[in-house]
Formats: structure tokens, C-alpha cells, sequence
């Protein structure tokens, strides 16, 4: 099983970016298609963002300052 939370930030962050070009190139080129699937892999990178700090955040517990 992959563990979320030993993923890196910056993947997902690049993955957020390219779905957000891709939204944007739909936009652009007028193809609704392309439009979707930029936004589905936006959300999709989002999750996996969230997921991935609440499972680190179940592994080492909250920040102590």
C-alpha cells in the first residue's frame, strides 16, 4: 500500500500546475473535453495534497511549538 503522507509536496504541486495549464489550454482551444480533465486532475492533486497531510498528521501527531 503506497503511504500518502511519504509523498513529497512538490509532485503534487506540479501536478496541480499541469492540471491547471491544462484547464486553461481547454479554455483557450475551446474544447470542453480538455477543460475537464484539467479540473478533475486539479481536484484529484488537491486530494491526494489533503489525504497525504492527514495521514502525516496521523503518523507524528500535531505540531508541538
Amino acid at each position: 500500500m503506497l503511504l500518502l503522507g511519504a509523498l513529497s509536496a512538490p509532485p503534487i504541486y506540479a501536478l496541480m500546475a499541469f492540471g491547471f495549464v491544462l484547464a486553461v489550454m481547454g479554455h483557450i482551444f475551446r474544447d470542453q473535453r480538455i477543460v475537464g480533465i484539467g479540473i478533475a486532475i486539479l481536484f484529484l492533486a488537491t486530494a491526494l495534497l489533503i489525504l497525504g497531510a492527514y495521514q502525516s498528521y496521523q503518523d507524528q501527531g500535531p505540531l508541538d511549538f
